[in-house]
């Protein structure tokens, strides 16, 4: 088999298997992405998973740099992916959590890198102050 499964073919063998290879498969790919661990622990409702997630944020935040970001949107930008964990907690009934997060985080955007029109900032206001985007 040469060609890629799409994701309907791939979504189709995936739920054939048992749940214990998929519980694996889900383990081996935490193991080596905390962003995955934390969701995964998230989902299951563990406490903890809060200050991972306000760790992994705060630590994309410092480590952004919006002009790398403008050159290249599209590279797997580590704060969006830390801001869709942010939505995601939201979704698993952590919502007070993720707007003290977000609102630490603006803090620490707005001190590195300044009242910018970025959807990261834009994002980050949303979540803090818990409005809907318009």
């Amino acid at each position: 088999m040469d060609t890629p499964l799409d994701d309907a073919d791939l979504t189709a063998f995936l739920e054939g298997q048992d749940s214990t290879w998929l519980a694996e498969q889900l383990m081996l790919i935490a193991d080596e992405d905390p962003i995955t661990r934390i969701r995964l622990s998230a989902a299951a409702g563990a406490e903890s998973a809060v200050e991972e997630a306000r760790g992994a944020v705060l630590a994309r935040v410092t480590g952004h740099s919006p002009q790398e970001a403008a050159e290249d949107p599209d590279d797997g930008d580590p704060l969006h992916r830390a801001l869709d964990l942010l939505d995601d907690l939201l979704d698993y009934g952590f919502e007070d959590e993720v707007g003290d997060i977000a609102d630490e985080a603006r803090e620490v955007y707005t001190v590195r890198h300044g009242e910018d029109d970025s959807e990261h900032l834009a994002r980050l206001h949303v979540l803090a102050d818990g409005e809907e985007e318009d």
